[in-house]
This record gives structure tokens, sequence and C-alpha cells, in this order.
């Protein structure tokens, strides 16, 4: 009987890079649209663009390790790890 992976693993400091780069998507985010609209910089919503953009590929790569880490930890628990 297969049962449900965790959909992270449970350290502490994973989670806290995960936060972390919600964090700086979200202020990149705001800074580019902050930067359209109130100060009408190009340059300053294209910095906001790119370090939106990448705290968002850092994230999607974190999230694609964690639950390889988190299957071969319930591999471990299960005995059908292969090594």
């Amino acid at each position: 009987m297969r049962r449900n992976l965790p959909p992270l693993p449970k350290d502490g400091i994973f989670r806290a890079i995960l936060w972390i780069l919600i964090a700086s998507t979200i202020g990149g985010v705001l800074i580019a649209i902050g930067a359209e609209t109130l100060v009408k910089s190009p340059e300053l919503n294209s910095l906001g663009m790119i370090v939106a953009l990448i705290s968002g590929v850092l994230y999607g790569f974190f999230r694609f390790l964690g639950a390889r880490e988190a299957k071969r930890r319930a591999e471990e628990e299960d005995g059908s790890h292969k090594p």
C-alpha cells in the first residue's frame, strides 16, 4: 500500500530558505509595481522584475529538491531505497 508523501522535508533551514525566497519574490514584484505606478522608473521596474524572476526560479528549484529529498526519506523508511 502506497502512503502519501510529505510535500517537503521538515528541516528548519529548508523551510527558512523557502520563506526567504517567497518574501524576496513578493518584494521584487512590489518594487516593480511601485516603480511602474509611483516613480515611473523603467530601471527600477526592470530590477524588481529581475529579482522576482530569479527568486521565483530559485524557489521552484528548492521545492524540487525538497520533494526529491522527501521521496528519498520515505523510501528509506519503507526499506525500498536502492543505492
